[in-house]
C-alpha cells in the first residue's frame, strides 16, 4: 500500500509540473499572438471620436473632436498619392482647402526618420501640409488655429463652443 502511494504521489507532482509549464507556454503564446510583438498594451489601440472616426491615439482623437467641433470637414487616415512608389498616409485632409495634417506624437530615431521623409515628400510633390505636435494638445484652442496661420480663416467658417460644439454668435 506504501508504495502505491508514493507512486501516486509522485505522478501528482509531476501532473502538476505539467499543467504549471502548460499555463506558462499558453500565456507566453497568447501574448505574441495578441499583437505581433510580444507584449500586451495597457491602453486601447484605438479610439472612437466623436463623428465615428477610429482613431489611433488618445492625442489624435482629442484633436479629430477638436476638428469636428469646430465644424471642420476632414477625411481621417489614407494613402495620400497611390500613385507614389512608397504609400504614406496622411493623418486627415481638409479637401476644402486642400491641406493635409500631420500629427508627429511620437519619438526615437527611427519616427524622426519617418517624419523628415513624409516632410521631404510633401515639399518635393507640392502639397500643403500642417505639422501638429503634441505641445498643441495643452492649449489646443489657440495653438491648432495658430498652427494654421492664415489658412485658418480658410477653414473654420464658424465659432463654435470648445466644450460642447454648438455655433456661437457674434458677441463671443
Amino acid at each position: 500500500m506504501e508504495r502505491i502511494t508514493i507512486i501516486f504521489l509522485v505522478l501528482m507532482i509531476v501532473f502538476i509540473v505539467l499543467v504549471l509549464i502548460s499555463v506558462w507556454i499558453i500565456n507566453h503564446l497568447r501574448i505574441k499572438v495578441k499583437d505581433g510583438k510580444g507584449y500586451t498594451a495597457n491602453y486601447p489601440s484605438s479610439y472612437l471620436c466623436i463623428d465615428g472616426h477610429e482613431v489611433r491615439s488618445l492625442s489624435e482623437c482629442v484633436i479629430d473632436d477638436f476638428f469636428t467641433r469646430n465644424g471642420i470637414v476632414h477625411k481621417y487616415e489614407d494613402v495620400i498619392l497611390k500613385t507614389t512608389g512608397k504609400k504614406f498616409m496622411y493623418d486627415w485632409y481638409f479637401k476644402e482647402v486642400d491641406v493635409y495634417v500631420e500629427f508627429f506624437g511620437f519619438s526615437g530615431k527611427k519616427y524622426k526618420d519617418t517624419m523628415e521623409e513624409k516632410i521631404t515628400f510633401y515639399r518635393r510633390n507640392k502639397l500643403k501640409m500642417v505639422a501638429l505636435e503634441p505641445d498643441v494638445l495643452s492649449d489646443i484652442e489657440v495653438k491648432i488655429p495658430e498652427k494654421f496661420g492664415k489658412l485658418w480663416k480658410e477653414i473654420i467658417h464658424e465659432k463654435h463652443c470648445p466644450s460642447c460644439g454648438n455655433t456661437l454668435d457674434d458677441r463671443i
